[in-house]
């Protein structure tokens, strides 16, 4: 049974990115959302991070390596060295796909950080959620796409999130890796098509493309698109789901964005109406979020809400013996 589970979790999150859902909202917006400063990160209830004693049997290589063995995951490294997978991915820049690790490979982990650490009181669960939408581009067709939103949660026992990763996945339906098009009389356009026979599998989250290749950035906060993910994800760590939903229905917009209080001259009159009642720490709490993200947070790009409540609805008790 324990061996079936790990296989099981092992397998979701590998497919976490990649698989498509039955079913996706369809967005008729034409035009892309500008960059917008994050949401403000209000006192988090202090939920430690999940810290366990690592098992026995696979030995790191020194006291500051780890070697993957057969069933091995990144979120089950790092439970064992006593750290939050947002600090092990941190610590492994050179795996540009945390859900494709091989038996053999080296990874960074913290320097005698599994024998010094206490397993956190009562249980944890884990989860892996996937949201979809298909975004039509109106008279650009071949410019639809269609995004995964994808969120890895580990939650404590009243449901509290302590460790969470969230990344999209966008595919443009109509240009396939591997594809060969067409383009007439255009030899530079067909030279620079990618080859997916050499390439492999070539579509890559937005995390994988890095700043690199996605470099979004923030109109007012100036912050990059990884910056503000990264924010809401510590952000959101030590609320349940419930209240990351209730946070997110009073202090979002329509168009799935904080009110941007940190940028008052930015805010239009419906914004302003909106917030015109929030208490002083609403308002200061508003102010530091939109300092630090203003992306939306769900909207026709991504849906991160519906990611993080369905990784809950997904979830299985999370053992050290897998």
């Amino acid at each position: 049974m324990k061996k079936r589970l790990a296989v099981i979790l092992s397998v979701a999150l590998a497919l976490s990115l990649l698989a498509f859902p039955t079913f996706a909202t369809t967005d008729t917006s034409t035009g892309a959302s500008a960059a917008d400063p994050a949401p403000a990160t209000a006192p988090k209830p202090s939920t430690p991070a999940p810290a366990t004693k690592a098992p026995a049997a696979p030995a790191a290589t020194s006291d500051a390596t780890y070697t993957v063995v057969k069933g091995d995951a990144m979120w089950k490294i790092a439970q064992k060295h006593g750290m939050t997978l947002k600090e092990l991915v941190a610590l492994n820049p050179q795996i540009k796909n945390i859900n494709l690790i091989y038996p053999g490979q080296k990874i960074n982990v913290k320097k005698a950080a599994s024998s010094a650490t206490v397993a956190p009181a009562g249980k944890l669960y884990y989860g892996v959620g996937m949201a979809s939408n298909y975004r039509l581009r109106g008279d650009t067709p071949e410019r639809d796409t269609l995004a995964i939103t994808s969120a890895a949660v580990v939650f404590d026992e009243k449901g509290r999130i302590v460790d969470l990763e969230m990344d999209v996945l966008e595919i443009n339906p109509t240009a396939f890796p591997g594809w060969r098009l067409h383009v007439a009389e255009d030899e530079a356009a067909l030279a620079a098509l990618t080859d997916g026979d050499k390439l492999g599998f070539a579509w890559e989250t937005k995390r994988e493309k890095g700043p690199e290749g996605y470099n979004m950035v923030g109109q007012n906060s100036g912050k990059t698109y990884f910056e503000q993910l990264d924010y809401y994800e510590d952000f959101f760590t030590g609320m349940t789901v419930a209240e990351v939903k209730a946070w997110f229905n009073k202090y979002t917009g329509a168009n799935g964005k904080p009110y941007p209080l940190a940028y008052p001259d930015a805010m239009t009159d419906e914004q302003k109406a909106a917030t015109a009642n929030f208490t002083d720490d609403e308002k200061k709490m508003l102010i530091d979020v939109t300092t630090n993200a203003t992306k939306a947070i769900q909207d026709n790009h991504s849906r991160f809400i519906d990611a993080i409540e369905n990784a809950w609805n997904l979830k299985v008790e999370l053992k050290t013996s897998l």
